[in-house]
């Protein structure tokens, strides 16, 4: 549609006339005048005068878009759109919203009971539960003794089978 290439704007001797068409629109051209004599005969500046137009419409359009719609256009619009949401597309995706809603629910049930199991019937993280009346070394087996002399190093080596 554009090209790299900077294209002639029609004839180089109408080419100002036709950017002050442009400029001051249509109206202002003179009936009879020469340009309007030269676009009846060439194409190419007729081409270019209506491009300019179009391109014109388009810029004028686009910075002042809100000014052209009207209120019924934009009710129309959004008939469309909320028509188009609760049609058939919808009903595809609204049994995996129900299985999602679900499966988080359940999960939420799962995590609170959890949470009250481990509050109330756990022991707490970082303490020992120690009972008063128990020793803290009860069960365990007493460490060895130091021998008393060296009679004693020798019976224990000779009982474990090791000799030196």
């Amino acid at each position: 549609m554009f090209s790299r290439n900077r294209k002639q704007f029609g004839c180089p001797e109408y080419q100002a006339s036709l950017e002050d068409i442009l400029r001051d629109g249509v109206a202002s051209m003179e009936p009879g005048s020469r340009l309007q004599s030269h676009l009846q005969g060439c194409d190419a500046c007729r081409q270019a005068l209506n491009d300019g137009l179009t391109a014109s419409k388009l810029m004028r359009h686009a910075r002042y878009p809100e000014s052209e719609l009207s209120q019924a256009f934009v009710t129309r619009v959004m008939a469309v759109i909320r028509e188009a949401t609760e049609a058939a597309p919808n009903a595809i995706w609204r049994p995996l919203e129900l299985l999602a809603s679900r499966i988080a629910l359940a999960a939420a049930v799962l995590l609170l009971a959890l949470s009250v199991y481990l509050r109330e019937f756990a022991p707490a993280w970082g303490t020992a539960a120690v009972s008063a009346g128990t020793e803290i070394g009860a069960g365990l087996p007493e460490p060895p003794a130091q021998p008393a002399n060296a009679d004693e190093v020798l019976m224990s080596l000779a009982d474990t089978g090791d000799a030196i």
